[in-house]
C-alpha cells in the first residue's frame, strides 16, 4: 500500500520547471485578485511564493547544489571540527569584505594637475566614464595627510569585535583616565625640528627696563621670577596666556645681578656689586638685608649659586676664591680656592659635589663634606672657561669657553681621567659662551652668548645635534642674558637685554 501511494504522488507531481512556466503564463493572462477578496487568495499567494522563493523542490535543490558563478563568503560552523578553526576562517572573510576608509569612488574620476613652480597641485575631473588608474589623486591626498598627522585610527579597518560592549567600556575608561598622546607626541624627543610655541611674555604685566640678569622657575610652584638692572624683583604665575603678576619688590640702589630661589622655595636671594646682599622672605613678606661678611675682602657679591640640598650658598670671589655660607644662618663657613679666576660653578643634584670652571682651562671637583678638591681635569681645547652645568641624571657635564665652543663629556669618565675626550664639541656659537643649561629630562642642552643678538641654540642630546628651527628670527629674542627650564621641562624662559622674559612652550613635554 505504501509503495503504491508514493508512486501515485510522484505521477501526479508535475515537473517543477514546466509548472513554473505554466503558472507565469497564467499570471500574464489573468489579473491578480483584488485586495480584500478572500476568494482564490491561497492560490495567488502560492504562485507568488513559487516565483519569489521557489517551490519546495527548488529549495531542496538549492541546498544540495553550490552556485558556480558566485564565490562563497559565509562560513558554516558545521563544516569545522573546532570553534577555533571556525573563528579564524570567519575573521579572514570579514577582513576581505572590509574596505579601507580612504577609498572614495568619486576620486577615481579625478586627475591631478601639478604646478612645479608654485609647488602645488589641482584636482581635475575627467570627462565621460574615464577612470584614473592607480588612484593618483587619492594617494596624493593620503600621503600629504599622513606626512603631517600620520595614519589616524579612524582610517584603519575596524576590527570584527568593535561593537563589543566590553571594549567600549575599556576605551571609555582609558579616555577619561589618561591623556594618551594628546600632550606628548612620543616617548623620546625627536631630533631636527623642535616643536615649540611662542607664548605671551612671562613679565607682560610688569615688563622690565634694561637687562634681565636672572630668570628662574620656582622649584615646586608654577611661578617664575625675574630680576635685573632696574632694581626690581617680580614674581609671575605661569599659565602661558596671561601670566598675571603676583608681587613686585623694589630694592633701592641695588641693581640685581643674580637672583635665586632657595632650595625649599621659601626665599629669594639677591646679589649685586656690593659687600652685602638681600634675601626676600616669601612667608613673612619682607626683604632682609645681610650685612658685609666679616673676614671677606671681596666687595662684589653679585655672583652666587645655591646648593640643591639647601645647605650652602657659594659666592664667586676674586682670585679664584669661592666663599661658602650657610643657607640658613647666612654665616660664612669656609672658602675654597682654585687657580685663576672662577668662570662658573654648579652643584651635583644631591648637593654633595661642587664643580668649578675658570680661566686656567681646568674643571675642579670639590667634595662639600670634606670641602677639599678631590679631582680636576683639563677641558679639551679650552683656554678660558666661562660656564658649566651637570645634567639632572648625573650622566653628562657641559662646559662653555671664551671661544664659544661647548664640550659635552661623560661625567664618569671625567672623574677618572685627567684628560677626558669630549663626546661632542658644539661649535654653533661664534662669541664667548655665557650660559649652558640642561633640561630636566637630559634631552636638551641650551647654550647662549650675551655678546650677540639671537646667539642661543638648543642641542638635542641623544643625537648631539642642534635644532634647526630655534630660535625663531621673528620672536625678538635680542641678546639672551638668562634662561631656565620649568620643573618638568614644559616651559623655557629667556631674559633678554630689553627687559623681556620670553616664554616658550615645549610641546613635547605634557606637564609644567
Amino acid at each position: 500500500m505504501l509503495r503504491k501511494s508514493r508512486k501515485r504522488t510522484a505521477e501526479k507531481a508535475p515537473n517543477s520547471v514546466e509548472n513554473e512556466s505554466a503558472e507565469r503564463h497564467k499570471l500574464t493572462r489573468k489579473s491578480f485578485p483584488i485586495l480584500g477578496d478572500k476568494s482564490a487568495k491561497d492560490k495567488a499567494e502560492g504562485v507568488l511564493e513559487s516565483l519569489v522563493l521557489g517551490g519546495d523542490d527548488d529549495i531542496v535543490e538549492k541546498l544540495g547544489v553550490k552556485p558556480k558563478t558566485s564565490q562563497k563568503t559565509t562560513v558554516d560552523h558545521a563544516e569545522f571540527d573546532s570553534d577555533e578553526e571556525y573563528e579564524k576562517k570567519k575573521s579572514k572573510n570579514d577582513d576581505k569584505e572590509r574596505k579601507p576608509v580612504w577609498e572614495d569612488e568619486d576620486d577615481d574620476h579625478i586627475s591631478v594637475k601639478v604646478d612645479v613652480k608654485e609647488k602645488r597641485f589641482e584636482a581635475v575631473r575627467l570627462k565621460g566614464d574615464k577612470v584614473l588608474e592607480g588612484n593618483t589623486y587619492r594617494n596624493r591626498l593620503q600621503k600629504q595627510f599622513q606626512k603631517v598627522s600620520g595614519t589616524p585610527s579612524w582610517a584603519l579597518p575596524q576590527s570584527k569585535d568593535h561593537s563589543s560592549s566590553e571594549d567600549e567600556d575599556n576605551a571609555t575608561e582609558n579616555l577619561v583616565t589618561s591623556t594618551g598622546n594628546y600632550l606628548t607626541s612620543s616617548v623620546s624627543l625627536p631630533k631636527g625640528i623642535l616643536d615649540f610655541k611662542r607664548c605671551t611674555d612671562a613679565n607682560r604685566d610688569h615688563p622690565g627696563v634694561g637687562k634681565l640678569r636672572s630668570v628662574q622657575f620656582h622649584p615646586s610652584a608654577q611661578v617664575v621670577m625675574t630680576a635685573g638692572m632696574n632694581q626690581t624683583l617680580t614674581l609671575f604665575q605661569v599659565d602661558g596666556k596671561h601670566n598675571p603678576k603676583i608681587q613686585s619688590i623694589f630694592v633701592e640702589n641695588f641693581p640685581i645681578h643674580t637672583a635665586r630661589f632657595s632650595a625649599d622655595g621659601k626665599e629669594v636671594l639677591l646679589g649685586s656689586r656690593h659687600r652685602h646682599f638681600y634675601f626676600y622672605d616669601m612667608i613673612a613678606g619682607k626683604v632682609v638685608n645681610v650685612p658685609a661678611i666679616k673676614g671677606l675682602d671681596d666687595s662684589n657679591m653679585g655672583r652666587f649659586e645655591v646648593s640643591p640640598d639647601g645647605k650652602y650658598i657659594v659666592f664667586l670671589g676674586k682670585y679664584g676664591f669661592m666663599h661658602i655660607l650657610s643657607a640658613k644662618a647666612k654665616e660664612h663657613l669656609t672658602s675654597l680656592k682654585m687657580n685663576g679666576e672662577v668662570g662658573g660653578i654648579v652643584f651635583s643634584k644631591d648637593g654633595s659635589t661642587l664643580y668649578s670652571h675658570g680661566d686656567d682651562g681646568e674643571v675642579y671637583v670639590w667634595d662639600m663634606k670634606k670641602r677639599t678638591c678631590i679631582h680636576r681635569f683639563v677641558d679639551d681645547g679650552c683656554i678660558k672657561g666661562t660656564c658649566i652645568d651637570v645634567s639632572h641624571n648625573g650622566q653628562y657635564l657641559a662646559t662653555g669657553s671664551n671661544s664659544g665652543v661647548v664640550n659635552i663629556y661623560d661625567l664618569q669618565k671625567c672623574l677618572s681621567s685627567r684628560r677626558p675626550t669630549p663626546i661632542k664639541s658644539i661649535m654653533n656659537l661664534v662669541t664667548p659662551c655665557s650660559q649652558v643649561k640642561f633640561n630636566p629630562t637630559t634631552e636638551i642642552l641650551a647654550i647662549a652668548s650675551n655678546d650677540m643678538e639671537g646667539a642661543m641654540r638648543m642641542v638635542h642630546i641623544p643625537s648631539m645635534t642642534a635644532f634647526s628651527n630655534f630660535p625663531d628670527r621673528t620672536d625678538g629674542m635680542r641678546i639672551p642674558y638668562s634662561m631656565d627650564f620649568s620643573l618638568h621641562g614644559g616651559y623655557l624662559v629667556v631674559g633678554n637685554s630689553k627687559g623681556r622674559a620670553l616664554l616658550y612652550r615645549l610641546k613635547h613635554y605634557g606637564s609644567y
